[in-house]
């Protein structure tokens, strides 16, 4: 691998190489990033099966959060497109349902402190971009598990935003 890329950054930074030694170089470049892709991919997967946490994967690699290396994951296992279209009204749907849920429990929260989590993780959802979005949402469903709250409209407005985006 080192060797890849001691001869793309020479080809790059030397004054005399020719438009074919370029080309040359990016496409090595372009193997090289296929290999190390596999390799992280590879590696990402061994430390989710010794139980290491998304979270502590995205400050390894610099991502900003556990959602963001999960979805780095995704797309280097070509399961995440990254241009993939958003349905509008799916996601207008499930932030409408974030809201009724939002207000459903500051109106009258349940006696747990996962209760109040819930509702400021929700009162984020509602600004959130549409990847944020699912993943607040989930993430309060979590915490709302449980607890004396119907949340089976807010449940179902995720998985039919899931299932459509398929």
């Amino acid at each position: 691998m080192t060797r890849a890329y001691d001869s793309v950054t020479a080809a790059v930074t030397r004054d005399d190489a020719s438009v074919a030694d370029r080309l040359a170089a990016l496409g090595r470049l372009a193997a090289a990033r296929k290999d190390l892709d596999s390799l992280e991919r590879g590696l990402i997967a061994d430390l989710r099966s010794a139980g290491v946490s998304w979270s502590r994967i995205a400050t390894t690699i610099g991502v900003g959060s556990r959602q963001a290396a999960e979805q780095r994951y995704l797309r280097l296992c070509g399961l995440l497109d990254r241009q993939r279209p958003v349905d509008t009204d799916l996601i207008a749907a499930l932030r409408t349902s974030a809201l009724r849920a939002h207000t459903a429990l500051v109106a009258a929260p349940p006696d747990d402190p996962r209760a109040h989590l819930a509702a400021a993780t929700l009162e984020h959802a509602l600004s959130a971009a549409p990847g944020a979005l699912y993943a607040l949402v989930e993430q309060a469903l979590g915490d709302l598990h449980g607890l004396a709250f119907d949340s089976s409209a807010l449940a179902a407005a995720l998985s039919r935003a899931r299932l459509e985006s398929l």
